[in-house]
């Protein structure tokens, strides 16, 4: 279901004025009309169920108007007016720890882990990661929160799949800090992995994740192009990751991204005996 994001508040009468590249959106891509229903994700999280007011052609300018009950902030009622609206989640919390690619890939993981529901990506400045990819991606994550690149992605693919997680993007950050960032995570129920390609040292995905089936929080690390190096994955191993090697084609690291995302979140939220549990 496509959605879209409100970066604004909804005003004291419950709607939102919609210009520049956001009335492009609504008008060229979900083709709204007049009457038409849009889902909106409010700055809150919340979705909300507006209808489209007003299509200004000349000002390039639209206004959505909230259709059903809303319920003003209990805390402050100057904030406008805040839908309810009842998500259903899988309950598992996913990290992705990307040793930083060529900034083309590393806008294809961004978004290929927005769609996955991933709630936290980490760029990873490793010792095979090319020094001009790092040096962009350190940039590209500073801007993060402030309209940046990495943000537009974001929110792009959030309009697109739906999804009710928003994707937050961390600092670059150097191998141990990543390990450190992960330990940090006080959390006992949660499983870590590491991609590796080689086979010494590392046990097979469905054996990582059983010593913590019913974890609500996990994470994935993957390597750039280079991969990841010997002395890296003792780093990551020191700060609770698991290394594992799937039994698949060499794969691109941006395929491995995506595919090391949706194993493990597979194997987590489609295990049965959890279900049965909750």
């Amino acid at each position: 279901m496509r959605q879209f994001i409100a970066e604004t508040e909804l005003s004291a009468q419950g709607c939102l004025t919609i210009e520049g590249k956001n009335f492009h959106y609504i008008s060229n891509v979900l083709r709204a009309s007049v009457g038409d229903m849009v889902s909106v994700r409010l700055i809150d999280g919340k979705l909300q169920p507006m209808t489209v007011a007003k299509i200004d052609q000349k000002k390039k300018q639209i206004v959505l108007q909230v259709a059903g009950k809303i319920e003003s902030s209990a805390n402050n009622k100057e904030e406008g007016f805040h839908a309810k609206a009842e998500e259903k989640k899988s309950g598992l919390e996913l990290w992705l720890f990307q040793f930083v690619a060529k900034p083309v890939k590393m806008e294809l993981i961004i978004r290929q882990a927005v769609e996955c529901g991933v709630s936290v990506v980490v760029p990873v400045a490793g010792a095979f990661c090319q020094s001009g990819a790092v040096k962009s991606a350190e940039e590209a994550a500073l801007k993060s929160g402030k309209g940046g690149r990495w943000d537009r992605i974001v929110t792009e693919a959030l309009q697109q799949c739906g999804s009710s997680v928003v994707t937050k993007i961390n600092k670059c950050v150097t191998v141990k800090e990543a390990a450190e960032l992960w330990q940090s995570q006080v959390d006992e129920n949660k499983v870590s992995v590491v991609l590796y390609e080689q086979t010494n040292g590392t046990v097979p995905l469905k054996v990582a994740v059983a010593k913590n089936a019913c974890a609500k929080k996990a994470a994935v690390v993957v390597g750039s192009e280079g991969g990841i190096s010997p002395e890296e994955v003792e780093l990551l191993k020191a700060g609770g990751f698991i290394p594992v090697h799937l039994k698949t084609n060499i794969l691109r690291c941006e395929t491995a991204a995506l595919y090391g995302i949706a194993v493990v979140q597979n194997s987590l939220t489609e295990d049965l005996t959890c279900q049965s549990k909750e």
